[in-house]
């Protein structure tokens, strides 16, 4: 007879069995320190892990014996007969170890009291039959992985074999049509196949979920859930799954990927990081990103960049992030946590959710190596591409001609090149007729190709070595890698190198495991400020770039709106200047876990990681920036010849340059170096003797410390052809530049010191109730001095709770087409810190101020005293299943947030020292629906024969509906939430708005084309409004002008994944959709130029040849018409121009942001196109290799979106960035690899 942990206490203390089964509740909270109870726990109940190779079944048998204390009775004879076991379970009780040991076996047993009684099956002797020998290999899921210990037998048999390290087997067989071979494995299906004649089998063995959730699915970071316990939102997938050839880290791979997920990327470049959302944005002011755990270790971005720059849309971010020195080939698996039920426990900085990055460990068996290879080449943009939408060389002369022929006015004559300079020559009589059609001829037909120029077709390629291996005790995993990746931009490239060491070591009641990784990033790059990108698309194409000879063509530009002037080239600019990022990271965690006692284990886990990041950008002597620092008119040989000029001629140039000769270099380098260390322990027990009733609690304490540290320095007068160094001059000549280096902090430097440090406690509870009824319960406490005095809370307790019904361990049990069907939901509540406010004030302090003698500061934060902590609320309900033998596979689930208390920044009276305030005054509301689905129509595929076929469809959806709330009682004097907007927040999406969703953008109302001219007109714009507009505040003016026109964000995205297999082919299809955003066309005028008609230097997109010209055009178009010079000037001055509550600059800023230029951002993108052939065996085995795959794919190959957009990029080109950006484009793949 079987007893329960408390039976057995109970049993031998009778005394208190009354109260043991009155009180059942108050023992178990008195069983948690009472020792008697461990020395005395039945362990037949005891769950145990037993990892065995090759071993007899008497070896097995001593070895539960030593575990258990329970003694076998049996027949030497019919145990010898066993043949060798392996097997590797966790967590399992007696009775389902050894149901695994006699698998297959004539054999079974009984256990009574102590003793395991094991006794022979009596079977019918069998005649003695003819055999043959069948050969063959079994693999897992990831066609490329062979899998050795399965158990092979012949049913209805004691016969068996287990495939060697390499998955292979031999077996023998009798002959005969009804031989059935049965395949088994820990964490497999069990499969069955009928033998008919063939010589060698292929077996794919596929997981069997109900054994990996009782393994280890679901990693929360601090803990590994069984995944039918799992009572939280958590997406998980296989890196197998997602990997893409092609792209280079692994934000990059989630697009589509996970429901819930927004995923925003507006830059093609070398290390451009994407930004990411998961269920929406929670906060306003905070960070937006989520937050990267890696094995368990919460990872910190290797810069502190400033929340403002990472939450604007436009914002490109070359530094990366927490996790773009990790080598994808690395990763195992990906858990994304989305809801407060699973966030908690990673406390106040998980509010944006957190995504867990498990990576690979040691496999047992012999060392096995492999090696893969991918060749990228990525396509640079032309002019054919749909979307280059700009006017060619002889368009764009019929358009000088026109403006020349109608006598419109120019700008500076002196920057006259091109069609405008042959006219201007011919008029006066510089050039004679013929040579002025000559001219003009050459410049219709040059067509420049800028894209040419600037860009190329660029290859690029990553190479991972690995090697694995060890036994039950000991695992190894080790790696290297490189990556080259080559940007279309000339001259931009990037390359990473990466090693990575992982060592796991196994005892009877401990293990051990140390990591250790390491990164080197660099990075070059032009200058953002040089703008390569904007000036292909919008440099004029009867422009050159090199004169007759091969020399560089210049022309004169003005410096801005300076009288300055300087040559232009914009090879000159590329080639002389540069930004080069270095990024270094070394990462070392170790962790050991203790088993006091079977059901008791203690952690201890401590990490350190150190990183390095310098950021330097340099322009040198004759750039186009150098020369506007420099202030002098540059004559075109003062830098053609040798690059240096008569810097000295001058005595008002020396008064006035701020650079008297050379270059500047500004250097940025931070340094960061942070550790944690954390105790944790975990305890389960049954509360019956049926083991039907489960407890399981976890409790640790975390200690964590974040520092950087930096240096950000401008050198000027910085000459690197002469060794890198900075030039002297005499200070007393130059006033400017000696004011400048004496007074201004770049000049001066700025020191960079932020430490961070935490300590927090956290638990978790979790009750089951025959794996039918899961109940869990997470908590955390943060300390933070972030908080005033007279707040509340300095504690904020981060809690959550949460519940499962699984429904086909209930009412669904016996409904064969329900494979699995779960209830779920959550309710819980995060909290988030705002790092730069505290309850001092807080000063900078500065340096001697000249002026009156005495050391001066300036405030960095006012006071904050009363600021608390914003709260976010969160709910979550689920349903999780599988229909038709999991034909039909998914989850749907329904969230709510609410942030209450959000930061807001309200503007103070600059008598403060400041001129704005923090403060808890917004609401914020996230809901939405997840839908994820995993769909196999067909699959013909028997025993994983390479002559079937499958296919498989995972639709994945997400829809994100955000709002913000405001609580403040808005009146006519008082501006709701921000005081401080401009007008150009409301147009560029960063004004909160009380109701709307975040990242809201208006535009100005569009009414037509006038008639008389064809100037641009719109609503609520007259004068007459001019004494109405006077009594009301900013905001309500710029709302009552403007029209809410959507939001930046879209709020549904998703993907849609096809998976055709077919003899050893397989072809992936991956395509990605985004729906609910809203984009601007991109720019048609310059407000700020003094003439309509534009530099002979830039380019017009295409939509100008459809402009208005006469009177009757308003009807069939709405690009407005040239106008003449008095009447363009007089749109520059508008009535409202020097009012408070000026709305725009003028009607051309307007039509820029108006509503007709504004289309849907929806998209269907092909995201990536795969296809794979696996090779069989028997190549492989010619080969000398174990396996090999070759593939053949391609990326971001083709976007179907909006007509109106005429090829504009929705999801790289927003329209209200100042440039363009590079765009993302195609990329093809080849790879391979191999496994030895």
């Amino acid at each position: 007879m079987e007893k329960g942990n408390l039976y057995s206490w109970s049993r031998r203390y009778s005394g208190l069995l009354k109260a043991v089964r009155t009180m059942k509740l108050v023992m178990v909270i008195l069983a948690l320190s009472a020792n008697t109870l461990w020395a005395s726990v039945s362990a037949q109940n005891v769950r145990m892990d037993l990892f065995v190779e090759q071993k007899s079944l008497i070896e097995v048998m001593d070895l539960i014996k030593q575990k258990s204390g329970y003694s076998f009775i049996y027949s030497a004879g019919d145990v010898e007969q066993v043949g060798k076991i392996s097997m590797g379970v966790k967590n399992k009780t007696i009775r389902e170890i050894l149901d695994l040991a006699l698998q297959g076996t004539n054999l079974f047993y009984s256990i009574e009291d102590d003793l395991i009684i094991l006794k022979k099956t009596n079977v019918l002797a069998q005649q003695q039959q003819k055999t043959r020998v069948v050969t063959g290999v079994v693999l897992g899921t990831a066609v490329t992985d062979t899998l050795p210990g399965v158990t092979v037998m012949v049913k209805g048999t004691s016969k068996g074999v287990v495939t060697d390290v390499h998955g292979k087997f031999s077996i023998v067989i009798p002959e005969g049509d009804d031989v059935v071979l049965r395949f088994s494995f820990i964490g497999k299906r069990t499969k069955e196949i009928k033998y008919t004649g063939q010589k060698t089998l292929r077996v794919t063995l596929e997981d069997d979920s109900q054994q990996l959730e009782e393994v280890t699915v679901v990693n929360e970071g601090y803990q590994k859930i069984d995944k039918r316990k799992l009572t939280s939102a958590v997406t998980s997938l296989k890196m197998d799954d997602i990997m893409t050839p092609g792209m280079s880290t692994l934000d990059m791979m989630l697009e589509g990927r996970v429901p819930g997920m927004t995923f925003m990327q507006n830059s093609g470049q070398v290390g451009a990081a994407p930004r990411l959302r998961i269920r929406g944005t929670s906060t306003v002011l905070g960070s937006q990103e989520p937050l990267w755990v890696i094995d368990g270790i919460i990872q910190e971005d290797p810069v502190n960049v400033d929340p403002d720059q990472l939450n604007d849309l436009d914002f490109v971010n070359l530094l990366g992030n927490a996790i773009s020195g990790l080598n994808p080939e690395d990763i195992e698996q990906i858990d994304v946590l989305k809801d407060a039920a699973a966030t908690a426990l990673y406390g106040t900085r998980a509010a944006n959710g957190v995504i867990v990055i498990t990576t690979k460990e040691g496999k047992v068996g012999p060392p096995s190596v492999r090696y893969s290879f991918g060749g990228t080449l990525s396509r640079r943009s032309r002019y054919s591409d749909r979307s280059v939408n700009v006017m060619n060389s002889a368009e764009r002369v019929a358009y000088s001609r026109e403006l020349l022929e109608k006598k419109y006015e120019y700008g500076d004559k002196n920057t006259w090149i091109g069609y405008e300079a042959a006219y201007e020559n011919y008029r006066n009589g510089v050039i004679d007729y013929n040579e002025f059609c000559r001219q003009v001829d050459y410049y219709e037909t040059l067509n420049m190709d800028w894209f040419d120029a600037i860009m190329r077709d660029a290859f690029s390629h990553t190479h991972t070595l690995s090697v694995s291996g060890g036994s039950r005790n000991a695992k190894y995993y080790a790696s290297v890698g490189y990556n080259r990746q080559n940007g279309i931009l000339q001259k931009e490239k990037g390359d990473r190198y990466t090693a990575n060491a992982n060592i796991t070591l196994k005892f009877d009641r401990f293990d051990l495991q140390f990591k250790l990784s390491g990164n080197t990033q660099k990075q070059d790059h032009t200058p953002s400020d040089v703008g390569l990108t904007d000036y292909a698309y919008n440099a004029s194409r009867a422009v050159p770039l090199y004169n007759e000879d091969g020399s560089l063509y210049y022309y004169p530009k003005k410096q801005n709106s300076s009288d300055i002037q300087s040559w232009f080239n914009i090879l000159n600019e590329r080639d002389n200047s540069y930004e080069k990022i270095k990024k270094n990271s070394v990462s070392f965690s170790t962790a050991i876990n203790y088993n006091i006692l079977k059901a008791l284990k203690l952690g201890a886990t401590f990490s350190y990681t150190v990183s390095n990041t310098d950021d330097d950008v340099y322009h040198g002597e004759t750039t186009n920036y150098a020369k506007s620092l420099a202030k002098k008119n540059y004559a075109k040989d003062d830098f053609t010849d040798n690059g240096i000029g008569d810097h000295f001629a001058s005595g008002s140039f020396r008064k006035a340059t701020l650079l008297p000769y050379g270059g500047e270099l500004k250097k940025n380098g931070t340094k960061n170096e942070n550790w944690m260390a954390r105790l944790q322990g975990s305890y389960y027990l049954f509360l019956d003797e049926a083991e039907k009733h489960m407890l399981t609690f976890m409790a640790g304490l975390e200690i964590s410390s974040s520092h950087y540290t930096g240096l950000q320095k401008t050198f000027r007068c910085y000459v690197p052809e002469r060794g890198l160094t900075v030039g002297n001059v005499d200070y007393a000549q130059y006033d400017a530049y000696t004011k400048w280096l004496t007074t201004d902090k770049q000049a001066l430097g700025v020191l960079k010191d932020n430490l961070s440090n935490k300590l927090s406690y956290y638990g978790s509870l979790n009750y089951s109730y025959q794996n039918r009824y899961i109940f869990n319960a997470n908590m955390r406490v943060d300390y933070s001095n972030a908080f005033g005095d007279r707040a509340r809370e300095k504690f904020l307790p981060i809690w959550s709770t949460s519940a499962r019904w699984n429904m086909k361990e209930d009412v669904l049990k016996n409904v064969y087409w329900v494979n699995d069907l779960s209830l779920k939901a959550s309710f819980g509540y995060q909290g988030t810190m705002h790092s730069t406010q505290t309850p001092e004030l807080v000063i900078i302090k500065g340096e001697l101020n000249q002026a009156f003698g005495e050391y001066s500061s300036t405030i960095k934060n006012f006071p904050n005293p009363d600021l608390s902590w914003e709260k976010t609320m969160s709910i979550n309900s689920s349903i999780d299943f599988s229909l038709f033998n999991k034909k039909l596979v998914g989850s749907i689930s329904y969230f709510y947030k609410k942030t209450k208390d959000a930061f807001l920044t309200k503007k103070v009276a600059q008598v403060n020292g400041v001129t704005s305030y923090t403060v808890n005054q917004g609401t914020v509301e996230n809901q939405g629906l997840e839908v994820a689905l995993n769909i196999n129509p067909v699959n013909t595929s028997m025993g994983g024969s390479r002559k079937g076929f499958s296919w498989r469809i995972d639709p994945q959806l997400g829809q994100v509906v955000n709002k913000l709330i405001n609580k403040v009682i808005e009146t006519q004097k008082y501006d709701p939430l921000h005081d401080d907007y401009t007008y150009l927040d409301y147009l560029n999406g960063t004004a909160h708005v009380s109701g709307k969703p975040l990242n809201s953008f208006y535009s100005y109302e569009f009414t037509g084309l006038n008639s008389d001219d064809g100037r641009p007109m719109f609503a609520r714009t007259g004068e007459e409004y001019f004494e109405k507009y006077c009594d009301m505040p900013k905001s309500k003016v710029f709302t009552e002008v403007m029209k809410y026109t959507g939001c930046r964000v879209p709020y549904l995205q998703g993907g849609i994944l096809n998976t055709i297999s077919w003899n050893g082919f397989v072809l992936s299809c991956n395509i990605s959709y985004s729906i609910g955003s809203k984009v601007r066309l991109l720019k048609l005028y310059n407000p700020d130029a003094s003439s309509m008609a534009v530099s002979p230097t830039q380019n017009l997109r295409k939509e100008f040849v459809k402009r208005w010209q006469t009177s009757g055009d308003e009807k069939y178009t709405n690009i407005p018409g040239l106008l003449s010079k008095n009447e363009y000037s007089a749109t520059l001055n508008p009535w409202w121009k020097s009012e408070t509550y000026s709305f725009a600059k003028n009607i051309w800023e307007m039509y820029n942001y108006a509503d007709i230029r504004v289309v849907s951002g929806n998209y269907l993108k092909l995201q990536s196109l795969n296809l794979r052939y696996v090779f069989s065996d028997n190549v492989c085995k010619k080969l000398h290799c174990n396996s090999l795959y070759m593939s053949i794919s391609g990326t971001n190959l083709f976007t179907w979106s909006a007509k109106e957009l005429k090829g504009q990029d929705p999801s790289s080109q927003s329209g209200s960035a100042d440039k363009i950006n590079v765009p993302i484009t195609p990329t093809y793949t080849f790879s391979v690899n191999v496994a030895f």
